[in-house]
């Protein structure tokens, strides 16, 4: 599905029992005004739900994107997200694994250019036992962009089993830059895992150097070296052309995230 203009727009995909459905969602770049999409997701038992989101630079837009989701026994719910600037820019998600077997994996890159916003904010609830979530969110952010990732894990009372992880990670280009991680774990159960983590920093001096001793120019071993940070979280897209869609904006973005370095 394409959103070409501003606007608003609400969307509901039910996936009954065994089904199976791989959803790309793309956000023209350079819209002006608000877009705001409302989405609501149910997967049944034993069915499996693929979204990637793509949603280009667009620097005098607002964009918005509510999604609200449930998954039955067995079911699985999977994001893949390319977040890659607004004048602001917010992605909710809230899902609930309402059956043993239930999973959501989630992962997402952002990469981000003089003054533009990004915010993923992520609410999986474990409300059945023996369900399984992940989370990976990387950004890239130079001039004075801002990234934002705000996780929380919810284990309702009873759901023992559940096996949940959290990481967020970001690469600020400049002084300038600004990445706000906020994992956030909510325990009402006793057996389970749950793990959470989030660090913010710039590229390895040293990895910078190695590559320059070797005759790398700067500009293209920052690019290798971002690359490399951002590939844990592309590469799990099963879908060749999903994963190709994803990488292509990342390369049209990433000069625009470094030239805007102070």
């Amino acid at each position: 599905m394409h959103f070409d203009s501003a606007g608003q727009a609400r969307v509901l995909i039910v996936l009954e029992e065994g089904a199976s459905l791989s959803y790309a969602e793309t956000v023209r770049g350079d819209l002006e005004g608000l877009l705001n999409i409302g989405m609501e997701v149910r997967v049944g038992k034993n069915a499996h739900f693929t979204h990637a989101r793509t949603a280009h630079a667009s620097p005098k837009a607002v964009q918005i994107a509510d999604i609200v989701g449930t998954s039955a026994r067995n079911g699985s719910y999977r994001l893949y997200n390319g977040a890659f600037g607004a004048e602001l820019s917010r992605l909710e998600l809230k899902l609930s694994l309402d059956g043993e077997g239930a999973e959501a994996h989630l992962a997402g890159v952002g990469v981000l250019g003089d003054g533009t916003h990004a915010d993923v904010t992520t609410h999986i609830v474990h409300a059945a036992g023996n369900t399984q979530s992940t989370q990976l969110f990387k950004n890239v952010a130079g001039g004075k962009s801002r990234a934002v990732y705000q996780g929380r894990i919810t284990v309702a009372k009873g759901a023992n089993g559940s096996d949940s992880r959290q990481t967020a990670k970001a690469l600020l280009l400049g002084p300038r830059a600004e990445a706000d991680l906020k994992p956030e774990l909510e325990i009402f159960a006793d057996d389970v895992k749950c793990a959470h983590g989030a660090a913010v920093g710039d590229l390895d001096a040293d990895s910078l150097f190695y590559l320059r001793a070797r005759g790398i120019p700067e500009a293209e071993a920052r690019n290798l070296l971002i690359r490399a940070f951002l590939e844990e979280a592309v590469a799990g897209i099963e879908s060749e052309d999903m994963r190709g869609t994803i990488w292509k904006v990342v390369e049209d973005a990433l000069p625009r995230a470094m030239e805007s370095r102070p």
